[in-house]
């Protein structure tokens, strides 16, 4: 049998962005750069998922349905910008999020899996673009 998720990585390497900036500025956020701690840096990788998960609401990402493996794909891309990115340690991950540190983890082994696909390495690094994007607008406003 094929593996099925080339296929929805190019699908979702094709879905539409959403509107917002596309370049996000040179500078980087990190989390002890934040006064108010995980939260925001959450909120945005949350939207930079729904860039190419549009079909998603946000809290369809937050807490995905039992059944909606594409919604438990976004959320655990989102975890993963928040460590990897945005440089957020994996405890406070799970305690600002109420989420067990297992859990955190066997998401971050998930989506280090699946960027070993270059499909998914691409629609990954036009989410992480966007999840800077959207981290950069709210600091600005």
């Amino acid at each position: 049998m094929t593996d099925p998720f080339p296929l929805l990585f190019q699908a979702l390497a094709k879905a539409p962005e959403s509107p917002g900036p596309k370049t996000p500025d040179a500078t980087t956020t990190r989390a002890a750069d934040l006064d108010d701690g995980v939260l925001p840096l959450f909120e945005a990788s949350v939207r930079g998922v729904q860039s190419r998960f549009p079909h998603l609401s946000e809290a369809d990402i937050v807490s995905p349905p039992h059944h909606w493996f594409d919604a438990a794909l976004a959320r655990q891309i989102a975890l993963h910008l928040l460590v990897e990115h945005f440089d957020v340690p994996k405890r406070a991950v799970a305690k600002e999020l109420e989420r067990s540190r297992d859990m955190v983890n066997r998401a971050l082994r998930t989506i280090d899996e699946r960027l070993q696909y270059p499909e998914f390495q691409d629609t990954y690094s036009a989410i992480a673009e966007s999840a800077r994007a959207a981290l950069n607008k709210e600091e600005s406003e």
